[in-house]
């Protein structure tokens, strides 16, 4: 549901439609710019918050977010409920690892922690001082919210992904507001923003913004973004023992955001630069194939010249459960992005190095050991990543992420994780394109009392995107 929202509401806001490029990690099937946007905004306040941190309101919001998600479990989706005696006794302790699968685990909390990281910062607070109240939500959640034990992986993912999503969430819905609309475009837009960003949409009602003309905050769009939708079809190959391989062919459909440029020399403030992407599928087993959103936290240097370097710091959070595997990601990275080219043609490239706090992914024996489909571990990693582009559009991408992982709950000892693509695309008229991408999930585990066991699965597309800014 709320990749569906992000997409739609990415959609409606979108400009004029034409022919763009993505830097950082993408689906395939999309393509993103940072052409700059020719300004259409008139005279904003300035930017950042523009309150002072309101730590009562802030605390008493998170008490109130929590409050509605019991009362939603309880009526809604009928689970048990919350009362003392479970309070008690998670204050007490007994902390474990869940088995709940992992689109509650890893789409969730994650969306819950992006809530409280909104409720923080639609409360003056910065970007980091948001990051300890949305570590608070997530316990008093844990503690107090569910009559079931508390969960390590749970406190990690809501704290972690939450402040990754929860930022992205907040530009996403400063893109999509307009204190100057009226009528049917205002009341869209405050909508929207309420179902996919509640943190912030109930605190815009409750002081009366909602409705409020006022002016924009100049830090409302970057200086460029992009955005791109496709639709297409995939043949995935899926995990089996025997000869020939089990094929599904699935029909999907991609968005992708470039937000922000890191080679426009201009400040760096967490996530002035971001990537966000999500993708549906029409497989029988889930909807929602895809969510990931990778942010620059700060620079540590910059370089110009004929080629350009921009290192820095970079946040990521990563989603994807499809027909042959689960995974997904709360890491940190340290990375160097180039830029090299003429007028005509341009080079890409992004070498970065990963930790990655919390890693879940597919394992055969897990059921048995966690009564779940997958593991979680620590781990490192990195990744190698190139776009040739001819005036601005991607022609070519060539990616690959490996992984190495220490299982601290679950089935194996340690995984090696690896992703490889290759995609090519071609313009068409009316500002669309057509292209075709290879992807590859490589998986080698390691048991204490089994042997290890490797599993590789390609997966083809063929897609038809286009894009806007």
């Amino acid at each position: 549901m709320l990749r569906t929202l992000l997409l739609v509401l990415a959609i409606l806001s979108l400009g004029p439609v034409s022919s763009a490029h993505a830097q950082g990690a993408e689906p395939a099937g999309v393509a993103l710019d940072s052409a700059p946007m020719v300004p259409t905004e008139p005279p904003s306040v300035p930017s950042g918050n523009l309150q002072q941190p309101q730590l009562l309101r802030a605390l008493a919001g998170l008490v109130i977010v929590n409050g509605a998600a019991v009362a939603i479990n309880n009526l809604a989706r009928n689970l048990p409920s919350t009362r003392p005696q479970t309070w008690w006794r998670n204050t007490r302790g007994g902390w474990n690892w869940d088995g709940n699968n992992i689109s509650t685990n890893s789409i969730e909390h994650p969306y819950g922690g992006a809530v409280y990281f909104n409720v923080a910062r639609s409360n003056g607070f910065s970007f980091w001082g948001s990051a300890p109240l949305t570590l608070a939500g997530s316990l008093m959640w844990e503690l107090y919210g569910e009559p079931v034990p508390p969960s390590a992986n749970d406190l990690i993912i809501t704290t972690l992904s939450g402040i990754t999503l929860g930022e992205a969430t907040r530009q996403l819905s400063q893109l999509v507001l307009d204190n100057r609309a009226t009528g049917i475009n205002r009341v869209w837009r405050e909508a929207m923003v309420l179902l996919f960003n509640p943190g912030m949409g109930l605190d815009r009602l409750s002081r009366g913004q909602t409705w409020q003309q006022r002016a924009n905050p100049a830090d409302r769009r970057p200086e460029s973004l992009r955005a791109t939708v496709g639709v297409g079809a995939r043949r995935i190959t899926l995990p089996a023992t025997g000869s020939p391989a089990i094929q599904t062919n699935v029909a999907i459909a991609a968005f992708d955001l470039q937000y922000g440029d890191p080679f426009n020399g201009a400040a760096v403030h967490p996530f002035s630069s971001f990537t966000f992407s999500a993708e549906l599928a029409s497989g029988p087993s889930t909807t929602v194939t895809e969510i990931a959103t990778r942010g620059m936290l700060a620079t540590v240097s910059r370089r110009n010249g004929p080629t350009r370097h921009v290192s820095g710091v970079f946040l990521d959070f990563e989603y994807q459960w499809n027909e042959a595997f689960q995974f997904s990601q709360q890491g940190f990275g340290l990375g160097l992005l180039s830029r090299t080219g003429n007028s005509a043609w341009r080079l890409n490239t992004d070498l970065s190095a990963e930790l990655l706090p919390i890693v879940a992914s597919s394992d055969p024996y897990a059921e048995e050991r966690v009564s779940r489909a997958y593991d979680y571990g620590v781990g490192v990693g990195g990744r190698a990543l190139a776009q040739l582009e001819y005036r601005r559009f991607r022609v070519l991408s060539v990616g690959y992420r490996g992984f190495w992982t220490a299982t601290v709950n679950g089935a194996s000892q340690s995984k090696l994780i690896q992703f490889g693509t290759v995609e090519a695309r071609a313009p068409l008229p009316l500002g669309l394109s057509v292209g075709a991408a290879y992807n590859m999930y490589v998986q080698r585990s390691t048991y204490a009392q089994r042997s290890s066991a490797s599993v590789s699965l390609p997966q083809f597309t063929v897609f038809l995107s286009t894009s806007g800014r």
